[in-house]
């Protein structure tokens, strides 16, 4: 059975956006959208075209035509997301990613994602907890580990800052150009802090110690 005429430039178009020729993919989906702008497919690959053309804002009005067509796509709703964080909408991004977690909550790259908006938007117990259902889903999530080491890092939990970074290091080696900018700033932390209770502990000791003496003497 032949392709139709419209259903060949399809295909050719996202040859096209393989081989990295954004603008011959673009000229063709745009054209195909005109002629049949029901056709979710058309919608959602222009989108990609336009994203990554790096033409964030083209990208999201493609996408929403998409979602007009259908909003129960993963795939729309975590591009369009992507085109909002690449534009620094995290808030946007965010409620994006949460749609697309509705649709498929097994998505790793989907959750660590969505922790890296909470860690834009201020937010880090709701970023960890992120970037824990994404360790969860794929435990050799170098990455993952890594954001979820520095948003510990950035919480002054120092202890499991500097657990998962190491594991992110172990998983891929090439972050530890990443992790060498504060992973030392933790330890120093995490000495000083212990060094602040071994002294407490001391100078309650001793203060106990005193009062016995002054209580021998009277």
């Amino acid at each position: 059975m032949m392709m139709s005429s419209n259903e060949d430039e399809l295909s050719r178009a996202v040859r096209l956006i393989k081989q990295g020729l954004l603008d011959d993919a673009i000229e063709i989906l745009r054209k195909l959208a005109e002629k049949d702008p029901s056709r979710i497919e058309v919608w959602y690959n222009l989108g990609v075209a336009l994203l990554e053309a790096e033409r964030e804002e083209e990208a999201i009005k493609a996408f929403d035509e998409a979602l007009a067509i259908d909003n129960g796509v993963f795939e729309i709703w975590f591009n369009k997301a992507t085109a909002l964080y690449y534009l620094a909408d995290f808030k946007g991004a965010k409620q994006c990613y949460e749609r697309a977690l509705e649709i498929d909550p097994n998505d790793a790259e989907a959750w660590n994602n969505l922790g890296n908006c909470y860690s834009r938007l201020g937010e880090g117990q709701e970023a960890i907890k992120a970037y824990t259902h994404a360790v969860a889903l794929k435990p050799d999530y170098a990455e993952a580990f890594y954001n979820k080491a520095n948003a510990h890092f950035i919480e002054e939990e120092f202890d499991k800052a500097i657990a998962y970074a190491e594991l992110a290091v172990q998983l891929d080696p090439r972050l530890m150009e990443r992790v060498r900018q504060w992973i030392d700033v933790a330890r120093r932390h995490l000495q000083a802090r212990e060094e602040d209770k071994e002294y407490r502990e001391k100078k309650g000791k001793d203060s106990r110690l005193l009062a016995e003496i002054d209580g021998d003497d009277n």
